[in-house]
């Protein structure tokens, strides 16, 4: 037996959502509990580097913003170092997305480095 097709939500018939007054607590949960979050993080010490690492081990995908560490290239460096170590340990991926963003992922999960083309 198969389950139930997921139920839709009404789309609001604005063209534009206002972001600047969205919160976490408005949004929705949609389906069953998942198998794998994706979470964020802002980087600002090197001991995260544990909790981004545990994340990974469970399956887990993390955006990083590293905004705070980029006052301080020394500590940034062995940061960055220090992650590619842990990723590579379990054979996960890790990409830059941006100049203050880079994005973890655990075992069995690659991201692409070229852009979908439209």
């Amino acid at each position: 037996m198969s389950a139930a097709p997921p139920q839709m939500r009404r789309i609001p018939d604005e063209q534009f959502f206002d972001l600047r007054s969205w919160s976490a607590d408005k949004a929705e949960d949609y389906g069953e509990k998942a198998s794998m979050i994706v979470h964020t993080i802002l980087l600002s010490k090197r001991d995260q580097v544990n909790r981004i690492t545990s994340e990974l081990h469970d399956g887990n995908i993390i955006l990083i913003d590293f905004t705070p560490l980029t006052s301080d290239q020394e500590t940034l460096h062995k940061v960055l170092a220090e992650l590619e170590r842990a990723i590579a340990d379990i054979d996960g991926d890790l990409v830059g997305v941006s100049q203050k963003w880079i994005l973890a992922t655990p075992n069995g999960v690659r991201v692409s480095r070229e852009k979908l083309k439209v």
